[in-house]
């Protein structure tokens, strides 16, 4: 009980939901009891295509999913999560663990594999592992998101100051590029500069690079 004291913790002040997802009923309502005893939420679907229609993604959380189901497989669905852009941490659950099916399931970013009948406190250990991935990520996404919003809503001269602080500029090139005067270079970069709670120019080329670049590439 110690130790599912110990993941209760760990995952329950994420505020984590396990999706599990399984057409054994009996087996699927045992791993679901299991995980609930430790203070964890749960969500319990018998086939993929209800945790489609059902299930909340948008926060931290990871899937128990099986890999043999009818209509569609366990890796069929770890694929077209992956096409949806949802990428919460996936533990593959089987009864009958081929070398194919592991590798293939790895190499799609499965975080492992569980061979029933598996013990409570390997499954509590990759629930942990695999909440607190799913945590990171998803403030890294909100993160980014913040980051993109701050960035649409620069004035056009704040791009332009962000944009020419990104290439190296100095306030005085600047002015040049722009045909302003040098202090309205400054005042431009300051209000910019605040808005992205940026300190230095490397936070700028960071957030040029990582915001603006891709999209001009695409």
């Amino acid at each position: 009980m110690g130790a599912h004291m110990h993941h209760e913790r760990s995952t329950k002040s994420l505020s984590a939901t396990v999706s599990i997802i399984d057409d054994d009923p009996v087996f699927r309502d045992s791993i679901r009891n299991l995980i609930e005893s430790a203070g964890i939420e749960v969500a319990a679907f018998e086939s993929a295509g209800e945790f489609l229609e059902k299930a909340i993604l948008c926060r931290p959380g990871c899937i128990l999913l099986d890999v043999s189901m009818p209509d569609m497989t366990g890796l069929e669905l770890q694929t077209k999560l992956s096409s949806l852009g949802f990428h919460q941490p996936i533990i593959f659950m089987t009864g009958n663990p081929t070398v194919a099916n592991s590798v293939l399931a790895m190499k799609a970013g499965a975080l492992d594999f569980l061979v029933k009948p598996f013990k409570s406190d390997c499954l509590f250990t990759l629930i942990s592992q695999a909440v607190e991935r799913s945590a990171r990520l998803h403030q890294q996404h909100a993160r980014n998101t913040l980051e993109r919003s701050v960035i649409e809503r620069l004035t056009p001269r704040e791009a332009e100051v962000f944009a020419y602080v990104s290439h190296g500029l100095l306030n005085k090139q600047i002015a040049h590029e722009m045909q302003i005067s040098e202090i309205m270079v400054k005042l431009h970069r300051s209000r910019m500069m605040k808005k992205l709670q940026a300190r230095s120019v490397p936070d700028i080329v960071r957030l040029f690079d990582k915001h603006v670049v891709p999209a001009a590439q695409n």
